[in-house]
C-alpha cells in the first residue's frame, strides 16, 4: 500500500490481490450476504485506489481499507432503507461463526511467520518436529529416549529462532 501511495503503479495488482478477499468478505458479513455486498465491495476498492495517495504509511493498510468498506456498507444500508425494498430472503444465509477478515489476515501472517522460522532450522530439526506432529512417523531406528531428547533440542532451537527473528 505504501508503494501504491507513492505512485508506483506496479503495486496495484498485489494490493488488489491482498485487499479484494478481505474487503469482499467484510462487506458480505456486514450486509449479511445481500446483493448489495458485492457492489459495496467494488465501490470500496474504487475509493481505496482513488484515495491511495492519501494513505498514511504509518497506519495499518487493512484497517484503513476496511474503514472505507464499512462506510460503503453503511451507505448501501441507508440506500436500501430509503428505497423501501422488500428484505432480502438470504439475509441470514451467512453463518455468524465465520472468521472475520482480520482473523483471516492474522492467521495468514502467523502461518507465514511459522514457515519462515521453520525454514531457518536444520533439516534434522524440521524432520523431528514433523515426526512429533504426525505422531508415529518417527524413525524406528531411534530409541524413544533419543527421540525425546532430539525433540526437546529441536523445540529449543525453534524457540530461539523465533526470538531471533520476531523478538518475543
Amino acid at each position: 500500500m505504501r508503494r501504491l501511495a507513492d505512485g508506483d503503479r506496479a503495486a496495484f495488482e498485489p494490493v488488489y490481490a491482498a485487499l479484494w478477499p478481505a474487503v469482499s468478505a467484510f462487506c458480505r458479513r456486514m450486509l449479511r450476504g445481500c446483493a448489495d455486498a458485492e457492489d459495496a465491495a467494488q465501490q470500496a476498492l474504487l475509493k481505496i485506489f482513488d484515495r491511495a495517495s492519501t494513505f498514511d504509511p504509518a497506519a495499518d493498510a487493512l484497517t484503513w481499507a476496511l474503514a472505507i468498506a464499512a462506510w460503503e456498507c453503511r451507505t448501501a444500508r441507508r440506500r436500501r432503507a430509503r428505497s423501501r425494498e422488500a428484505p432480502d430472503e438470504h439475509a441470514g444465509a451467512i453463518p455468524a461463526d465465520l472468521p472475520t477478515p482480520e482473523d483471516a489476515a492474522i492467521a495468514r501472517d502467523l502461518d507465514d511467520a511459522a514457515r519462515e522460522v521453520l525454514g531457518s532450522l536444520a533439516e534434522a530439526d524440521r524432520a523431528t518436529l514433523l515426526s512429533t506432529v504426525m505422531e508415529g512417523d518417527r524413525d524406528p531406528s531411534v530409541s524413544g529416549a533419543a527421540f525425546r531428547k532430539r525433540r526437546e533440542r529441536a523445540f529449543a532451537r525453534l524457540r530461539e529462532a523465533w526470538r531471533r527473528i520476531y523478538g518475543t
